[in-house]
């Protein structure tokens, strides 16, 4: 389970999981989950799973359900900030009664907001691809996740810019497009890689240029200029980037 919820949280892929806990009377003891670490009673097994979740909390109280579930739903439902969310219940909390508020069940719908260009970061962007000769596309997960395939394969084609693509990022082209040039990196193909090594502008779409993508660094030139198309300006700023910060309206 912790190395799902490490694989959700880097790929920002939402996953709820509700782990079991150690009773919170402490009266059961040890229990399974229980580590016994002598300076600090409450670390349990549990408490793996803090650096791999982008919200964790530990039930002790069944009226804790309401802040953590909402709170759960929200990061569930970010594009940015979403992964993996663990809720601990402990074995006897879970077998509480409580008189939750009906409010509490009432239906919530959560809007996914596209976030749209602002008008700095696509001129600095109209301006790069302007000034820069041999410009190549990586198709990131995030071309998938924002329903954006057939905007990159018309874009890419417009343009005259070969793409090629992550582990994420695959099928974002049809081997059969024109300007599709195969995977990237330490499992790519030489064609994707010869012209990764003599591109000026990467143009990274969706990606968070890990290192199978870069070849740990090593795939582009050394004075090639990055420009990020994603969602997370975390993202966006890797390898001292220029971040366009943006989500593909699927409307």
């Amino acid at each position: 389970m912790i190395t799902g919820a490490a694989a959700a949280t880097v790929n920002r892929i939402p996953v709820l999981l509700l782990p079991g806990d150690i009773f919170a009377s402490r009266q059961p003891d040890p229990v399974l989950q229980q580590i016994e670490t002598p300076w600090d009673y409450t670390a349990n097994a549990n408490h793996a799973f803090k650096p791999v979740s982008r919200y964790w909390d530990c039930l002790e109280r069944p009226e804790q359900l309401m802040t953590a579930g909402l709170n759960a739903m929200r990061v569930l439902t970010d594009p940015v900030d979403t992964g993996a969310v663990t809720l601990c219940l402990p074995q006897d909390t879970q077998a509480e009664a409580y008189d939750y508020p009906a409010s509490f069940f009432e239906k919530r719908i959560w809007h996914l907001d596209r976030r749209s260009l602002h008008a700095r970061p696509l001129r600095k962007a109209i301006e790069l691809l302007r000034n820069f000769k041999r410009p190549l596309i990586i198709a990131g997960g995030g071309v998938h996740y924002s329903l954006a395939t057939e905007t990159l394969r018309n874009f890419a084609k417009t343009f005259q810019i070969p793409v090629c693509e992550t582990q994420a990022g695959k099928s974002a082209m049809s081997w059969k497009d024109e300007m599709s040039v195969g995977g990237i990196g330490v499992t790519g193909t030489a064609a994707a890689n010869l012209l990764a090594k003599d591109a000026d502008l990467i143009l990274a779409v969706g990606s968070r240029l890990q290192d199978f993508t870069t070849s740990s660094k090593q795939a582009f030139a050394e004075n090639v200029k990055i420009l990020h198309l994603n969602v997370s300006t975390f993202d966006g700023n890797k390898m001292d980037g220029t971040a366009l910060q943006a989500m593909q309206n699927p409307d």
